[in-house]
């Protein structure tokens, strides 16, 4: 068992340190390694409770006033609504090989996207909510919710700070509702350890910050796109076992 929070700390630590360092990453690292060790209901639970904490910290933490789009943030929130609905109900239901194919589908689409460099115009009033949607069922489903939000967010701003914001305000935001859904659907189940947990993504958050100073950009997003290659392939295979 200590082995296993010492591995769970340690994935938390370097997924905490790309979520203050990027807005997003935090649930597509930790999401398989954490479903690995402790199932997918543990595994949300955890990821929510130690993402809130960056969360707050990478929006609250610094210095400089958090820039969110409001707009983009009032449109994804709202239609996020029935998708953590639809999320909750497909975390109590499905099979785990189902949610690994889900989370490394996510991280598939993330890293093609961040691979293509291109802003792409899309006008159409049902991005948003669809994004949102998709956002919402993922995040509750298996808490890496992160690409539909990015690719919106990216094809409205070209601002990496206003992404950030964002994506972790939307991430606060929401974190009532899918608290209160863990719970009705009675999958909320905290792992041993949960103070632990919490330092390490605190460590995690600080260590982001210095290495994102210590990093050129195109060095750190190298970094990131192979941890992320890396993520989806050992939940594949994970899935096909």
């Amino acid at each position: 068992m200590q082995q296993s929070l010492a591995a769970i700390a340690v994935v938390l630590v370097i997924s905490a340190g790309l979520q203050s360092s990027t807005g997003f990453g935090f649930a597509l690292l930790s999401a398989p390694v954490l479903s690995a060790l402790l199932g997918p209901v543990q595994a949300v639970t955890t990821i929510t409770i130690v993402g809130a904490v960056v969360d707050s910290l990478t929006l609250f933490g610094n210095r400089d006033r958090p820039q969110p789009a409001l707009a983009d943030l009032r449109v994804i929130c709202l239609s996020a609504v029935p998708g953590l609905v639809l999320g909750a109900v497909l975390l109590a239901r499905l099979p785990t090989r189902v949610l690994q194919v889900a989370i490394a589908a996510s991280v598939v689409v993330a890293i093609v996207h961040r691979l293509r460099r291109r802003r792409i115009v899309v006008n159409s009033r049902w991005l948003g909510p669809a994004a949102g949607v998709t956002w919402g069922a993922l995040t509750a489903a298996t808490t890496a919710g992160g690409p539909p939000l990015l690719l919106y967010l990216m094809h409205r701003h070209d601002d990496a700070r206003t992404i950030r914001d964002t994506i972790v305000a939307a991430n606060l935001i929401r974190l009532p509702l899918s608290l209160a859904l863990l719970g009705l659907t009675g999958t909320w189940h905290p792992p041993p350890g949960v103070p632990i947990l919490i330092a390490a993504g605190v460590c995690g958050w600080a260590l982001g910050k210095l290495v994102f100073r210590l990093l050129t950009p195109a060095r750190y997003e190298t970094a990131l796109l192979t941890l992320l290659a890396l993520t989806a392939a050992a939940t594949v295979a994970a899935a096909l076992q």
